[in-house]
């Protein structure tokens, strides 16, 4: 088989991929999708594994998670190739939940259908092998270079040495079986712990059985010997109550005749009391009275306390001896003096002193020209300017006068303007006003203290009227106040002999119940000297221990029952034992078929292994330039290498990383030149990457010796010109 040409639209992948006859290097670069066109060339071959689910071999994210194309369309691919002369295309797709679940094969030319491939087995044909066995030999990963054990590879190994049956079932598989077979037999839940539990149960359960009929038989004697002391002490306590009988006829005798008495006393008590108020009106008389005698201390007591003077106003300097009527008249008057006083002004006679003064200039200046006429100007202008002298200073003389004088009216007030003098007075009339209405409300508040204390006073008496129905002496609240508890009295007198008259009833009633009417038992006074209670303890401890006993043989009968028949127990102890017997038998003939089996496998291991060995030591010897010819292969699958010259077989993980890589390459190559056709290609992702340049170089010569008969992709980040 040789692969062309692969289309894919698988994880990050959109796009086509040819491929050569021979050796493929492809180099691309991190990221670039080399691991994933490895991982779509298996699945295109083998299909995608949908039950895989998330664990620690796939790091959380199973194969139809991972490979998700990542533009959102829908899984799938194909791939063009040469089969057997034949140029065929194979494809799959997604079709509903399942990733590329729909599979077709066809000729690419033709388009016809090839029935030889379907999903389940084009791997395997094309291929030759399984799917573990592909991805374990051809199908190498830079982190997968190691070869894990697996029941198919097993098989193909086997058939290197064997019939070439492939059909066989490898040693593994057998083993599994064979080991089934075992857990079955002896596992927790097998065939012999089963039988062994059984057995030991039924076992138990006789132990049981006998020990629970031992057990039974010592209850039934010791329940009988209770019963025969229980009926003895039940006739003492018979005797014992015959004679407590007796002297309870007496009892009740003297009984009756206290009863009788306090009947007596009960009626006369109660011929007493009807004459009185009820309970709940005595009740009633004494809590008003209380309240009464309450109320009119406390109206005392406040009209004692309570002051009537009401302190007097203080009175303004200016105001004093004068009432509200003529201190409003003195502001009213002084107020008009003010205002009169303050309306005298002087006079403005600037113009008249100007025109004065004018005229007396006009005849100076005439005197020059017309000097008569002048000098009669200037004495009338002279004239005129000493009168308004004289007129102007005697009108400012009144002026000030006046205003002193309105000064002085509103200094005797202590205010600085009319205004203020309005507003003191407004203020003192006020004042007047409120303690005029304060005097008044004292009066009327002293009147009504007054009035309470009558009031209180009044149903006080009314309530000492109202005791005096029953109790004619009752003259004063203290009176009324004693009666009531004398009634009081006499109604708890009577309830307390009541109560003690009930009381002998009730006995009475008792003793005539407890009575045996039937029996007239003559006296027993030894009787009476036997410790009743001692007996009544000793009677209910044997019908306890009797009830007891008779209880757990019960219990114990049909715990018996429940246990089942002793034969048949018996019978189905040795069924077990035979059948356990049996299964130890099967035990340890499977033991030996397993020995033989490891026998087998150990010998089938030791005629394929040296072939495989061989094989893969001598492609190691090419890989490490003959530093390590030698190379050994466990059961496991695990190798083991030795230096040309050296004596020590060092494990893989003992070695280098590189080292380790080369190991396990030359291995896988070696399994496919035995288990692979021919034309099987070979895959490698990155495997060369833990290589030096030397040994990747002769790794490279390898492959390309490979190249010569089957296909080999290697996809690597590496340019290996210079190694070349």
């Amino acid at each position: 088989m040789r692969i062309l040409k692969m289309r894919a639209s698988f994880g990050k992948l959109h796009g086509e991929l040819t491929l050569d006859e021979g050796f493929n290097c492809l180099c691309l670069p991190n990221e670039a999708g080399k691991s994933t066109w490895s991982a779509f060339l298996v699945a295109m071959l083998y299909g995608i594994d949908t039950s895989e689910r998330a664990g620690a071999a796939n790091q959380g994210l199973p194969a139809k998670e991972r490979y998700k194309p990542w533009d959102g369309g829908a899984m799938e691919g194909a791939m063009e190739l040469l089969w057997n002369g034949r140029h065929i295309t194979i494809e799959r797709t997604t079709k509903g939940r399942v990733p590329m679940g729909v599979f077709r094969a066809y000729e690419t030319d033709s388009g016809a259908s090839v029935p030889e491939l379907t999903a389940e087995n084009c791997g395997r044909t094309l291929c030759g092998v399984e799917r573990s066995v592909f991805e374990r030999t051809a199908f190498i990963r830079q982190l997968g270079l190691a070869v894990t054990g697996d029941a198919a590879l097993e098989q193909r190994l086997n058939a290197l040495v064997s019939t070439g049956e492939e059909g066989a079932k490898s040693y593994s598989e057998l083993e599994k079986e064979l080991r089934a077979v075992k857990n079955r037999l002896t596992g927790r839940a097998g065939r012999i712990p089963k039988l062994t539990e059984r057995a030991q149960a039924v076992e138990k359960t006789l132990a049981e059985l006998r020990a629970m009929q031992d057990e039974a038989l010592t209850l039934t004697a010791q329940r009988d010997e209770a019963a025969k002391e229980a009926a003895h002490l039940e006739a003492l306590q018979r005797r014992i109550t015959r004679a407590q009988n007796a002297k309870k006829r007496v009892a009740y005798s003297e009984a009756a005749q206290k009863l009788q008495a306090q009947e007596l006393l009960c009626n006369k008590l109660r011929e007493t009391v009807e004459a009185l108020p009820t309970e709940q009106e005595l009740h009633n008389l004494r809590r008003e009275l209380d309240a009464a005698e309450s109320a009119l201390q406390t109206a005392r007591m406040e009209a004692a306390f309570y002051v009537s003077d009401v302190p007097k106003p203080a009175v303004p300097q200016c105001f004093e001896g004068m009432d509200a009527e003529a201190a409003r008249e003195k502001v009213h008057d002084d107020v008009l003096e003010y205002q009169k006083l303050r309306a005298v002004k002087a006079a403005k006679a600037l113009p008249l002193l100007l025109l004065a003064a004018l005229l007396l200039l006009a005849g100076v200046g005439l005197c020059f020209v017309l000097l008569p006429l002048g000098l009669a100007l200037s004495g009338i202008g002279a004239v005129l300017l000493c009168v308004l002298y004289v007129y102007i200073t005697r009108r400012k003389t009144r002026a000030r006068e006046s205003a002193h004088k309105a000064d002085l009216i509103l200094s005797r007030y202590g205010v600085e303007n009319c205004e203020e003098l309005d507003a003191l007075s407004s203020r003192y009339m006020e004042t007047l006003q409120n303690y005029d209405a304060e005097c008044a409300e004292a009066e009327a508040k002293k009147q009504a203290l007054q009035k309470a204390v009558e009031d209180a006073a009044a149903q006080v008496d009314a309530l000492v009227a109202n005791a005096a129905r029953f109790a004619p002496d009752c003259r004063t609240a203290a009176d009324c106040r004693e009666a009531i508890a004398a009634a009081q009295r006499a109604y708890e007198h009577l309830l307390g002999e009541s109560r003690v008259l009930e009381g002998l009833r009730r006995q009475c009633d008792s003793m005539r119940f407890l009575l045996d009417e039937t029996e007239d038992a003559a006296e027993d006074a030894e009787a009476l000297t036997l410790d009743e209670a001692k007996i009544s303890y000793e009677q209910r401890r044997a019908a306890e221990k009797c009830s007891d006993l008779t209880t757990r043989l019960a219990a114990l009968r049909g715990a018996i029952s429940a246990k089942g028949d002793p034969i048949v127990l018996e019978a189905e102890s040795e069924r077990l034992q035979e059948a356990l017997a049996q299964a130890r038998e099967q035990s340890d003939a499977v033991e030996l078929a397993l020995a033989a089996l490891q026998k087998a496998d150990e010998a089938l291991r030791s005629r394929f292994a040296p072939q495989i060995t061989a094989e893969a030591g001598a492609i190691l010897s090419e890989l490490t330039e003959g530093k390590y010819p030698r190379l050994l292969l466990a059961p496991d699958m695990r190798l083991s290498v030795r230096e040309e010259t050296g004596t020590v077989m060092r494990p893989a993980a003992a070695m280098s990383c590189g080292t380790a890589d080369q190991m396990y390459l030359a291995l896988r190559l070696a399994m496919c030149h035995k288990l692979l056709p021919d034309d099987a290609p070979l895959v490698l992702d990155d495997a060369l990457v833990n290589f030096d340049d030397t040994r990747a170089a002769a790794a490279l010569r390898v492959l390309r010796e490979e190249a010569k008969n089957r296909q080999v992709i290697l996809f690597t980040c590496r340019q290996f010109e210079e190694a070349i």
